[in-house]
C-alpha cells in the first residue's frame, strides 16, 4: 500500500492507496511544515496524530509527502523523521508545487498553477519541473491567491472604494477596524493567513460587480506575470487550490481574455496524487518519450541546438540537490580522515562513470587507487562490452564489497539512473544493515534505491533527447555530481593548494612542466632548479613542504 500526504498550512490530508482493492482511505492531521516546525514537533505530529489513525492491518510500502516548506534544504529533515516511523521503505518528500504538477499533469507536459493562500506556477515536462517563475511571497507577489484578494479587499474597504452596502456587510461580519488590520498585518505573525482569511468573503460576494472586477483583474494579472511566461499556447494550464476552485467561473473568463487554454481545476491535489502514484510502477518501466520528434529528418544545426537546450537543463537540476551533495561530502570527509574509503557502484553507463571518476583521482590528486574504488556490474569486461544479466544479481555487489574488506568507515555510493538496479540496491541494503554510510545518485526520485540510501541525491532531468538513452542527460548529471563529490573531498583533505593540483602524478612531460611552473611561481626560483627539485621529491607538495620546514 502507498501513503501520500498533501500538507498545507493548517492541515494534512493523508491517503492510504490500496492498489489491489482499488480504493483509498483519507486521514486528516494538522499541517506539517519543516520550514516553520522543529524536528521534534514534526515527530510528535506523526506519533500522536497519524500513527493512531492508521488501521492496524495496513502495511505501508512507500510514503510520498508533499508540502509547503519542503524545500531542497528542508526535505531531508522531513524524510529523516518519517523514516523513524516507516523504516526500510521508499520515502519521498516534495514541495506543494510538485504535488500540483503531478496531480494535474500526471505524466504529461503542462503548466501547473497553485491558487490557494498564495500562488505559484511551473512548467512540468511530464517528469519534472523544468521552469518556475518565482512566486515572491505575499508582499512582492502571490497575485491571484487568497492573500492578494484579501489585501485588495481590505484596502478597498478601509479606503471607502467599495459600495456602502458591501462595506457594511463586511463590518457586520468581521467587526474589524483599520487599526486592527494594521496590527495584524504589520506586527503579528502569519499576516498571510490573516489576509487570506477574507477570500471566502470575496467568493460569497462575487455576484457584486465591483467584487467580480477585483477578482477578474487579479486573475488576469496572475496569468500575465506567471502563466504567459511559459509556452502557454502549446500546453494546457492546470490549477490547484480553493481560490481557483471556488472562483473558477471568473478564472475561465480571465483565461479566455488572455488566450490561455485551461485544463483541470482541482480543489486539492490528493486524488490526483493517488492516480499518479497508482500508475507509478508502470511508468518506472516505460520510458518517457523525448520532447522532440522526427530526429532523423532534422538538420545537424537543429539537432545540436536541441541537444544543447536539453543539456542546459541538467546543471539547473543538479543545482537543486546541492544541499544533499554538501551533506554527503562532509560525511565522507569525516570518515576518510579516519582511513575510510569511497565505493562507487553501478551498472552500464552509471557504473562506467563511477569507475572513470575513481580512476582519475590518483593522477589528479596523488591519492592511492585504494581510496576511491569504482565497481561495475560485470567487472572490467563491462567497461567496454555489456555483460548479460550482471546487473540483475542482487547479491554480487555486496560480495564484491566484502572482498574489498569494507568497514564502517567506508561510504557506498550507488549510481543508477532508473534507481532499480538490483546489483546496486543489494549492495547498499547490506551495507546499511552493517552500519556503513550509503548514498545514491539517481534520476528517478522515489525509486527503490532511495530507500537504501542514508543520503539520496535525486536529480530529475526530464525526458532524454533520444527516448530512454540515459547515457545523455542522466549520465551528464551523474558525472557532474561525481566531479563535485570527489573534487570537493580532495580539496577538504588537503590535496589542493590555492587552486593548483600540487599532488598530481608526474606521469608525462606535460605534467612535469606544469609542476615545474607551479614551483617557479610559488618559490620564485628559475625553471631548471624547480624541475630538479620536482623530480627529486616527486611532487609539487613535497617540494613546498620541504621549503616550509627549512
Amino acid at each position: 500500500m502507498i501513503l501520500t500526504a498533501d500538507s498545507g498550512t493548517t492541515k494534512t490530508e493523508w491517503l492510504i492507496i490500496d492498489n489491489e482493492a482499488d480504493k483509498t482511505v483519507s486521514i486528516f492531521t494538522k499541517g506539517m511544515n519543516p520550514y516553520f516546525q522543529t524536528e521534534d514537533e514534526i515527530r510528535a505530529s506523526l506519533k500522536d496524530e497519524l500513527l493512531p489513525k492508521l488501521p492496524a492491518d495496513v502495511k505501508i510500502d512507500a510514503v510520498y509527502f508533499y508540502g509547503a516548506g519542503c524545500t531542497p534544504d528542508k526535505a531531508p529533515l522531513m524524510k529523516s523523521v518519517m523514516s523513524e516511523f516507516f523504516p526500510d521503505i521508499t520515502i519521498e518528500v516534495n514541495n506543494d508545487l510538485t504535488a500540483a504538477a503531478r496531480a494535474t499533469c500526471q505524466h504529461e507536459a503542462g503548466i501547473a498553477c497553485i491558487m490557494g493562500t498564495g500562488s505559484n506556477s511551473c512548467f512540468y515536462d511530464g517528469t519534472a519541473i523544468v521552469k518556475n517563475i518565482p512566486p515572491l511571497g505575499y508582499i512582492l507577489g502571490d497575485e491571484g491567491g487568497g492573500v492578494s484578494l484579501g489585501r485588495q479587499l481590505l484596502g478597498n474597504i478601509f479606503k471607502e472604494s467599495t459600495s456602502e452596502a458591501l462595506r457594511q456587510k463586511f463590518y457586520d461580519r468581521y467587526g474589524l477596524t483599520a487599526a486592527q488590520a494594521i496590527e495584524k498585518v504589520y506586527r503579528q505573525p502569519f499576516p498571510n493567513r490573516f489576509l487570506a482569511s477574507f477570500a471566502p468573503f470575496v467568493a460569497e460576494n462575487i455576484h457584486e460587480p465591483e467584487m467580480r472586477t477585483l477578482v477578474l483583474n487579479d486573475f488576469k494579472y496572475f496569468l500575465t506575470r506567471n502563466v504567459c511566461k511559459y509556452d502557454y499556447q502549446r500546453y494546457p494550464v492546470h490549477f490547484i487550490g480553493s481560490v481557483a476552485f471556488h472562483l473558477k467561473d471568473v478564472l475561465l473568463e480571465a483565461a479566455a481574455e488572455k488566450g490561455v487554454n485551461i485544463g483541470k481545476i482541482l480543489r486539492s491535489p490528493a486524488q490526483g496524487l493517488a492516480e499518479y502514484h497508482t500508475n507509478r510502477n508502470f511508468i518506472k518501466i516505460t520510458e518517457k518519450p523525448s520532447l522532440y520528434n522526427d530526429l532523423e529528418l532534422q538538420s545537424t544545426h537543429t539537432l545540436l541546438q536541441w541537444l544543447n537546450t536539453e543539456d542546459q537543463k541538467v546543471a539547473l537540476a543538479v543545482k537543486n540537490v546541492l544541499p544533499q551533495i554538501e551533506k554527503l561530502v562532509d560525511e565522507i570527509v569525516l570518515r576518510m580522515k579516519k582511513g575510510g574509503r569511497i565505493f562507487y557502484m553501478g551498472a552500464g553507463t552509471s557504473g562506467r562513470l563511477g569507475v572513470l571518476d575513481a580512476s582519475e583521482i590518483p593522477p589528479t590528486f596523488g591519492m592511492p587507487p585504494t581510496w576511491i574504488i569504482g565497481l561495475i556490474a560485470g567487472g572490467d569486461t563491462a567497461l567496454r562490452s555489456p555483460v548479460e544479466k550482471a546487473e540483475d544479481n542482487l547479491e554480487r555487489g555486496w560480495q564484491e564489497l566484502v572482498e574489498h574488506n569494507i568497514s564502517a568507515l567506508d561510504t557506498v555510493v550507488g549510481i543508477a539512473a532508473s534507481g532499480t538496479t538490483p546489483y546496486v540496491i543489494g549492495a547498499m541494503r547490506e551495507a546499511r544493515r552493517n552500519g556503513i554510510l550509503t548514498a545514491c545518485i539517481t534520476n528517478n526520485p522515489g525509486a527503490p534505491i532511495c530507500a537504501e540510501a542514508d543520503i539520496a541525491i535525486e536529480i530529475p532531468v526530464g525526458p532524454e533527447f533520444v527516448t530512454g538513452s540515459t547515457r545523455m542527460k542522466s549520465g551528464t548529471s551523474q558525472k557532474l555530481v561525481l566531479n563535485m563529490i570527489s573534487t570537493t573531498v580532495m580539496i577538504k583533505l588537503g590535496r589542493v593548494k590555492g587552486n593548483k593540483m600540487v599532488n598530481m602524478q608526474l606521469s608525462n612531460n606535460k605534467l612535469v612542466d606544469r609542476g615545474t611552473v607551479m614551483l617557479t611561481e610559488e618559490l620564485n626560483i628559475d625553471y631548471d632548479k624547480a624541475k630538479k627539485l620536482l623530480l627529486l621529491h616527486g611532487s609539487v607538495k613535497a617540494v613546498l613542504d620541504c621549503f616550509e620546514k627549512s
